[in-house]
């Protein structure tokens, strides 16, 4: 059975800068696929090359990346429109340059070893093109991936892959399982009960966040703790339409608001 992951990176600042060249490399791999989807249109050429975007003039940083991150990108990208066109997602669509950022490595751009000072450490990178070893926090064991992702959220870099536990799938239920089960399912279970869990999931989640947040200010020992009065509820609020004199609609800062309510 498939078993996820997730590591605490420690990069240096040297590897931070190739992590966001190589990011971005990625990036616009990704970019320039769907771009010439739009500029083909109809006739767009589906496939994962790349190599139709290097260019010692107009692109040459993509050559101080290792190929293997365009290739992952590409093929990424490829297998996106491949569900699209299937109906199983949305259209892959242009990446903005932001503070995030992931690139996709595949075997022969890493491995795990256990150094001298018995700290496990991730080499990546091919035999030309590297970074050296990686420092990754492995909080539990695990087995070895065949590809993994790293990733830039927030400044903090993780490393994320899916590993097989050699745990047997048939000691778990199966989906006609599962179908058989809810189908003796009352409605009241199928309906309020499961919503309530849900609720009371996400409220148990506020209370801890906010019984940590306050025992943390109280220990800190400071003096005067301020408190502000929000209005939360007009803050989320969902903007009415607005329209002129002559009945049109104007601009009523509903995007700008909806950022605040994801926030």
């Amino acid at each position: 059975m498939l078993q996820g992951i997730r590591l605490k990176a420690n990069p240096t600042e040297n590897q931070k800068v190739i992590l966001s060249q190589w990011m971005g490399c990625a990036r616009v791999i990704w970019n320039a696929k769907c771009d010439e989807i739009a500029y083909y249109s109809t006739y767009a050429p589906l496939d994962q090359t790349t190599t139709q975007f290097k260019d010692k003039v107009l692109s040459p940083w993509l050559y101080e990346c290792p190929s293997q991150i365009l290739r992952n990108s590409a093929v990424n990208w490829y297998q996106t429109y491949q569900k699209f066109i299937k109906g199983q997602c949305g259209k892959p669509k242009r990446k903005p340059k932001s503070d995030k950022g992931s690139i996709h490595l595949t075997r022969e751009l890493f491995r795990f070893e256990q150094c001298a000072d018995g700290v496990t450490r991730l080499w990546i990178g091919s035999k030309t093109n590297n970074m050296g070893y990686l420092s990754v926090k492995t909080h539990r064991q695990f087995m070895l991936p065949n590809s993994l992702y790293i990733k830039k959220e927030r400044g903090q870099y993780f490393v994320s892959f899916c590993y097989e536990n050699a745990k047997n799938d048939a000691l778990f239920k199966t989906e006609q399982a599962h179908l058989d089960y809810l189908k003796g399912a009352s409605a009241d279970f199928l309906q309020k009960h499961r919503l309530a869990k849900y609720h009371a999931k996400i409220a148990n989640i506020r209370k801890d966040f906010s019984h940590k947040t306050s025992r943390t200010i109280v220990d800190s020992q400071v003096k005067v703790i301020i408190f502000e009065n929000l209005s939360t509820a007009n803050m989320t609020r969902k903007p009415k339409a607005k329209k002129d004199t002559a009945g049109r609609f104007i601009p009523n800062k509903a995007k700008a608001k909806a950022g605040l309510n994801k926030a």
